[in-house]
């Protein structure tokens, strides 16, 4: 995977944005990430650059360039007229809730619907919760809102598709929780002040209940591990898909994967309060899964949540994305919603099997399907003849130490 997708074009943020100045190969991580997220196909992809060359201030670069994008996507969410027009990926159920709003201006009777009350709460540019790992229930609150018609309608259609629609909020860093603190140290000292982002570290038993709140800042940082407890896994169709999958054998012939016919999940109001956590009832602008090998098993309930996760641009930053095996791949394209290899029959149909077949030839096409998602560099990757970071040469000495008569 070494220097796939090399690309020498460069970005950069206007001078004084950063305290920091962007190296060579982290201008040009920039200026492929701010690429890959104006694609219509698969908005972002895979930071795979070795270890210490600099993933979380690329990242941090990436906020910052798309920032007015960012917030024009969390303003669009005060009008709900004009929020179902946003192009949000095909999962969302947005629009099928917002039409189910507008539907209901015209039954007769007014139907009742419900709505959550949105608490108010401090603002700061570093807003730690608490440093517990406790997950306390969501207490859900609820309300009867009447839709009433006016002369217009606009009226009783903005409130009705304020209560059902999730809220559009901002960068949602998904991290271990080793890095938590690191992660939001960086974003306030590689930011200068005049460019300051408002930050969350959504974590511990005190954290907000209110998926408002989080739609309140630039970046929301939390953990697998919230992440995996409050947001909805998959559905029956997923699970007959990796079924579909896991059963195909490589040397006997298959039937080609039915087409089923997409179904659109009509979910009940109560559906997005009582079924997840605050984190999965909004709408995120970016996801960002860093140490994403954490996802690596798409079996394991991390890897589900992360996937259930509700964003426009979604990326991985590994510096080991694979590790045991091409089936860590899945798990990645699953998240991207790298389509047509998001579905686990499909990646074994055109990627898994042909490699396990040919091995030449299947990597070769692997090759081709990953230069299209992912940007590898290592310590020893050139650009124009140079290495992309001047380290002092390593050195291994070995020496032989006698043990005394204790430690014999």
């Amino acid at each position: 995977m070494q220097n796939i997708s090399l690309d020498k074009r460069e970005d950069d943020l206007d001078e004084g944005v950063l305290s920091v100045s962007l190296l060579k190969h982290q201008k040009m991580a920039l200026a492929w990430m701010v690429s890959k997220e104006n694609s219509s196909h698969c908005a972002g992809g895979i930071l795979a650059d070795d270890q210490g060359l600099g993933k979380t201030v690329s990242t941090i670069a990436l906020i910052l360039k798309q920032k007015s994008q960012q917030s024009k996507f969390m303003c669009a969410d005060s009008d709900p007229l004009k929020s179902e027009a946003l192009n949000l990926d095909e999962d969302d159920e947005a629009v099928t809730v917002v039409d189910k709003a507008k539907q209901s201006m015209n039954d007769e009777p007014k139907k009742d619907l419900d709505a959550s009350l949105s608490t108010a709460a401090s603002t700061s540019d570093v807003k730690p919760s608490s440093s517990h790992m406790d997950i306390v229930p969501n207490r859900i609150v609820e309300s009867k809102v009447e839709c009433k018609k006016t002369k217009t309608g606009t009226s009783s259609a903005s409130s009705t598709m304020r209560s059902m629609t999730r809220p559009a909020a901002g960068t949602l860093v998904v991290c271990p929780a080793s890095v938590l603190k690191q992660w939001a140290n960086e974003l306030n000292d590689k930011v200068s002040q005049s460019a300051r982002l408002s930050v969350l570290v959504y974590h511990g038993g005190a954290r907000t209940k209110d998926p408002s709140e989080l739609a309140k800042y630039d970046v929301v940082v939390t953990t697998y591990t919230i992440v995996a407890n409050e947001v909805p896994k998959q559905n029956a169709d997923d699970d007959q898909d990796q079924k579909n999958g896991e059963e195909s054998s490589v040397g006997n012939k298959r039937k080609p994967p039915s087409k089923s016919k997409k179904r659109k999940k009509k979910l009940k109001d109560s559906d997005i309060d009582l079924d997840s956590g605050p984190v999965a009832r909004v709408r995120w602008f970016r996801v960002v899964l860093d140490e994403a090998q954490t996802i690596k098993n798409f079996r394991t309930q991390v890897a589900k949540g992360c996937c259930g996760l509700r964003a426009k641009r979604r990326w991985c930053l590994s510096g080991t994305p694979i590790q045991n095996s091409i089936d860590e791949l899945y798990s990645y394209f699953r998240f991207l919603k790298y389509d047509p290899y998001s579905t686990y029959s499909s990646f074994c149909t055109m990627i898994k099997h042909p490699i396990a077949r040919n091995a030449v030839h299947g990597y070769k096409k692997l090759q081709t399907v990953l230069r299209i998602v992912l940007l590898r560099r290592t310590k020893e990757t050139t650009i124009n003849g140079e290495p992309i970071i001047n380290l002092p040469p390593k050195t291994i000495k070995l020496q032989k130490v006698d043990f005394t008569k204790e430690e014999r």
